[in-house]
């Protein structure tokens, strides 16, 4: 059956060794994106593409393919004019010699001008390729072109993949598609579940592709039915057990990678272990052991059961229980000891242990970041205004904030970190904002979570964050991000300083403190030790985090020369984070409004580019002398930038742009009357000055030649 031009489907498996877990939740939309923008440059049409994964596999469908690529015209784009032809209009060396490469005569070229400059050019019209063809030739490439750590290289090939690959399914509709990915062969054979198959699965078509996986492999291939099947059963098991289960999206997408057919087998644990804190038992039995804990009905007590995602036979359930059980007991009576030992020793005292942890290479240990955080703590609370009272929590909290990093429980479970603290610190008589403080000082730990929200966590964990970006920073050969590593998680401290900033509302200048985090680095250091110079560490620091700014408020879907334009005006962004928002909104609604727009943009634009380095962001309207004017415009002008100048410093973003809008009379004006270079020094400064004072006005609110109008 010959399938009509836009109908065809095509399928490629990648069979592998146990894939990890990160390849696994990264490769889905990173394939996805490759090949889809590898057929928009081959112009090839497309329909529905989907990429399915499991431990053993990776697979893409793409849907409604032609058979043929489209025709398409392929531009060459050669030497300017001016240098392609001489005087005469003849071709020169360098335009023949452009001909003569593409191989084709140079009457074939054609003139064409591309953003102002007019260039010699070639339009090519190039006939469309199989599009079976083109699959065969781009697919190997994209695959072993995905990202991700420890790539492995077997046998001896040369080639380099997330685990060696073991067999290949390329199928256009029903038929095999040959294709190679380094040694390995493409065929139409596939292999289901490692136990529970009874043989190599025939795909017999693309549609039949899932189907037969499930029916003959025992492999249910779609993540998403997955997920959805083992959140059903979880929900179903517990309330057998009279409870609930509550949903976990990290540990849930965790489980379904590792897993090709799920079932749920129930355990059950001694009831005395819930005598440990619950982020203990929790914690072990997610973090450590990828179990989902069962709470009573209302979602609330934790009730002596757990439930594991298995990946083998039903029938096997009971041995896979009795195991799981027997591994978990193990790992909470480990907890229980450490839980006990560690409340012999209060949180105060175990501050000398910190000196035998280092925080960083060449930065000392964590009992000295100890004592900076203390300091730095107080600097944020007097900064956020604090009262006598909160300052001193602040402080405490922040001398105490690392101790638990000492003690057995988070020695061993170091994802306990901040949460024994505070459950340390309440059982050592500390005040409560002190003991939450310690919790809430590590927030946010990962995409999505909560952020500080007490006084006091609040002010130690921008104090932590600030702290260890400067320090990190302030170091020659500094382990700085790169690419995907983070090795010490500094993208996210920079995006928690951002989120903590903005979701408590807060008006702090991160400038300041971050200049003051660097002072106390400094003073404090041993006499041998090397830093960058202040300048050009925090230049780093406020580039940094600028980045995930700008990051996070393009998520918000906001327009990037928006963005550009606000962070780039003469107010530093990190001096006030919610002033940059409040700008955004008055800007989005100036570009609402055309005919305002049009009367700020124009004259700003224009006062930007001719001001140039003449810029001055001192000047002010005593800066320009009115007895240095020589036509009636600058006067007009001048006078009204005084009245600005004397009504605007308090106004509103919003209403600033409608006074600056009034303003473009007057600057059309001065621009038609007067030429501001005079050869005169004394004038040439003054008109200098005056359109500093004025250029000021606009950048208080954007910069806006970053515009797109």
């Amino acid at each position: 059956m010959t399938a009509s031009p836009h109908s065809n489907q095509y399928l490629l498996e990648i069979g592998a060794e146990e894939l990890p877990l990160e390849f696994l939740l990264s490769a889905p939309t990173e394939l996805t994106d490759k090949v889809k923008a590898a057929l928009d440059e081959q112009a090839l049409p497309y329909g529905e593409m989907a990429v399915y994964v499991t431990p053993r596999r990776m697979a893409l469908i793409i849907q409604e393919l032609p058979e043929l690529q489209e025709e398409r015209t392929f531009k060459t784009k050669g030497p300017p004019i001016r240098v392609a032809l001489d005087a005469s209009g003849n071709p020169t060396q360098a335009g023949l010699g452009f001909a003569r490469k593409l191989g084709v005569d140079f009457s074939q070229l054609v003139q064409e001008t591309i953003e102002g400059e007019t260039y010699m050019v070639l339009n090519q019209q190039l006939k469309g390729r199989p599009t079976q063809e083109l699959l065969a030739e781009l697919l190997p490439g994209l695959v072993l072109s995905l990202s991700g750590s420890h790539f492995m290289a077997w046998g001896s090939n040369t080639i380099r993949f997330s685990r060696p690959i073991r067999w290949l399914v390329s199928l256009w509709n029903n038929q095999h598609l040959p294709l190679s990915i380094g040694p390995v062969n493409s065929d139409v054979i596939s292999h289901g579940h490692r136990v529970m198959a009874q043989g190599p699965v025939t795909i017999a078509s693309v549609d039949a592709y899932l189907n037969s996986l499930k029916t003959e492999g025992a492999v249910m291939a779609d993540q998403c039915q997955r997920r959805q099947l083992i959140w059903e059963e979880l929900q179903a098991s517990a309330q057998q057990m009279g409870g609930t289960v509550l949903e976990n999206e990290r540990l849930l997408d965790t489980v379904t990678m590792l897993v090709e057919q799920p079932s749920i087998v129930v355990g059950r644990f001694e009831e005395r272990f819930l005598e440990i804190p619950e982020e203990v038992t929790t914690t072990v039995m997610t973090a450590h052991q990828k179990y989902f804990p069962v709470r009573d009905a209302n979602g609330g007590k934790l009730m002596p059961y757990f439930m594991t995602v298995s990946n083998g036979r039903r029938q096997a359930a009971e041995t896979i229980r009795h195991g799981n059980e027997k591994v978990l007991t193990a790992r909470l009576e480990d907890a229980r000891f450490f839980f006990l030992e560690d409340q012999k020793i209060p949180l105060i005292d175990r501050l000398e242990s910190l000196k035998g942890i280092t925080f960083q290479k060449g930065l000392g240990s964590m009992y000295e970041k100890a004592l900076r955080l203390e300091k730095l703590a107080a600097l944020v609370a007097g900064a956020l205004k604090y009262d006598g009272p909160q300052q001193a929590l602040t402080q405490r909290a922040a001398k105490l904030a690392k101790a638990d990093l000492v003690t057995g429980m988070v020695f061993e479970f170091t994802e306990l970190q901040g949460a024994m603290g505070r459950k340390y610190a309440a059982l050592s008589g500390e005040p409560e904002p002190v003991a939450e403080a310690i919790f809430e000082h590590y927030l946010p730990r990962f995409t999505g979570d909560m952020v500080a929200q007490s006084p006091v966590g609040i002010a130690v964990s921008l104090a932590d964050k600030i702290d260890t970006i400067v320090a990190v920073f302030s170091q020659k050969n500094a382990k700085l991000p790169s690419g995907s590593k983070d090795p010490l998680g500094l993208r996210r401290m920079a995006s928690g300083i951002i989120q903590t900033v903005l979701e408590n509302q807060l008006t702090v200048d991160l400038l300041t403190l971050m200049s003051q985090a660097y002072q106390e680095l400094v003073s404090s250091a041993p006499a041998t030790a090397k830093f960058e110079d202040e300048k050009t560490t925090l230049d780093l620091v406020n580039t940094f985090i600028l980045q995930r700014f700008r990051g996070w408020l393009l998520e918000q879907d906001n327009r990037y020369d928006l963005i550009d334009a606000v962070l780039e005006s003469d107010t530093p962004p990190l001096s006030n984070l919610a002033d940059v928002l409040t700008r955004l909104d008055a800007l989005k609604q100036l570009t609402q409004n055309e005919n305002i727009l049009k009367k700020v943009y124009e004259p700003a634009n224009r006062i930007y580019k001719i001001l140039g380095q003449h810029y001055n962001p001192q000047a002010t309207v005593a800066s320009v002398h009115a007895d240095h004017f020589r036509d009636d415009s600058e006067r007009a002008l001048f006078e009204q930038l005084s009245r600005l100048e004397s009504q605007g410093i308090n106004t509103s973003y919003t209403q600033l742009s409608e006074q600056l809008s009034t303003l473009s009379p007057a600057v059309e004006l001065f621009f038609e009357k007067v030429m501001v270079n005079d050869p005169d020094d004394t004038v040439r400064k003054n008109r200098y000055n005056l359109l500093s004072v004025l250029n000021r006005f606009y950048l208080k609110l954007a910069c806006f030649t970053k515009l797109v109008v």
